[in-house]
């Protein structure tokens, strides 16, 4: 089998099977019902077996739908020569005591699919009880984790409501804003990303209730993109925009990142039988419009992700332009 050291991510889609229906899911029609074999897992970790320092995301579909894979993962990971960090996300639905003593033992870091307060999530993902119990299940075992939060015109003016309900756990550490990505569901509609100016108004209205939460929070509540700002400009803004991630199928197709997974386009062989470089088109899509040269980000600005930037349109790329503008604004 060969090794990549360039390798520093690695996505594993243990399944593409579902237990919600989310209105915007971008996995497309024929990429759903799989799970990945044992055999096509030892294979995808025996390509970043290596001294190197390596990271691992646990994907789906919904990765707790497939326990036994998740718990195969953390021993396998265990032996390995990188002893690569752990990851996963997770819709939160199906939790149990069992699953969360694993991420504890592991030291599996956890981020949870919460799309707005229960109504909205109720309305975009469903499940919204569920979510929280799993949310719980968390809390109880004092095991940190972070919220995604997928940004559309239906949740974006209740973002503070979400952050209210994150300020009643005490292990919640943050929110990551992801703008919606042109892919399966989300391109055909019926849910749209936001203007600009509510878009503007919602992260602003977010900012400012996690400003007055966090005076009362041993940890605070972290806004991903607000540490991007204060981190400043970087080469390139994820590991698929650097050649250095690789997502694998769950029939052992090998794809740049999960954003890009099932895409003919971006195909870079399989586990079995990997192609020889996995540079691929995503290092050389970066953010730029006409309105770079003028912004006072220009030299701070942290970019966006090059597989939304692929799928999108210029009034989308534009969006996370005023994401950035409105934080910084504050």
């Amino acid at each position: 089998m060969k090794k990549n050291n360039n390798i520093a991510s690695l996505v594993l889609v243990l399944t593409t099977r579902c237990n919600l229906s989310c209105r915007y899911c971008y996995l497309d029609a024929k990429n759903r019902g799989q799970d990945m074999g044992e055999t096509t897992l030892n294979q995808a970790l025996a390509l970043i077996d290596h001294g190197s320092p390596c990271h691992i995301q646990i994907t789906g579909g919904e990765p707790t739908l497939v326990p036994e894979l998740i718990a195969l993962v953390a021993e396998k990971s265990a032996a390995m020569i990188c002893r690569p960090k752990l990851a996963i996300q997770t819709n939160g639905t199906l939790l149990t005591p069992e699953m969360v003593s694993l991420f504890k033992k592991h030291k599996i870091q956890v981020g949870i699919s919460l799309d707005g307060p229960p109504d909205v999530h109720d309305r975009l993902r469903g499940q919204p009880s569920e979510c929280l119990r799993g949310m719980k299940l968390l809390e109880s075992e004092q095991i940190p984790f972070r919220i995604t939060t997928v940004i559309c015109e239906e949740n974006i003016l209740h973002l503070d409501r979400l952050a209210l309900l994150l300020a009643g756990f005490a292990n919640s550490r943050g929110i990551g804003l992801d703008l919606l990505v042109n892919r399966g569901r989300a391109a055909l509609g019926p849910l749209h990303p936001p203007s600009a100016k509510i878009l503007a108004n919602g992260v602003r209205n977010l900012v400012r209730t996690l400003e007055r939460i966090n005076k009362h929070r041993i940890h605070p509540i972290r806004l991903r993109e607000l540490d991007l700002l204060r981190k400043g400009k970087k080469q390139a803004f994820c590991h698929a925009a650097r050649g250095t991630s690789l997502a694998v199928h769950p029939n052992g197709s090998l794809y740049p990142c999960a954003q890009t997974l099932g895409d003919a386009g971006f195909f870079l062989g399989t586990t079995a039988d990997p192609f020889p470089e996995f540079s691929t088109d995503l290092t050389a899509i970066n953010l730029k419009n006409n309105r770079c040269r003028h912004c006072h980000l220009k030299q701070s600005c942290p970019g966006d992700c090059p597989g939304r930037i692929h799928y999108g349109n210029s009034k989308r790329t534009k969006l996370v332009c005023t994401l950035y503008q409105s934080i910084s604004n504050l």
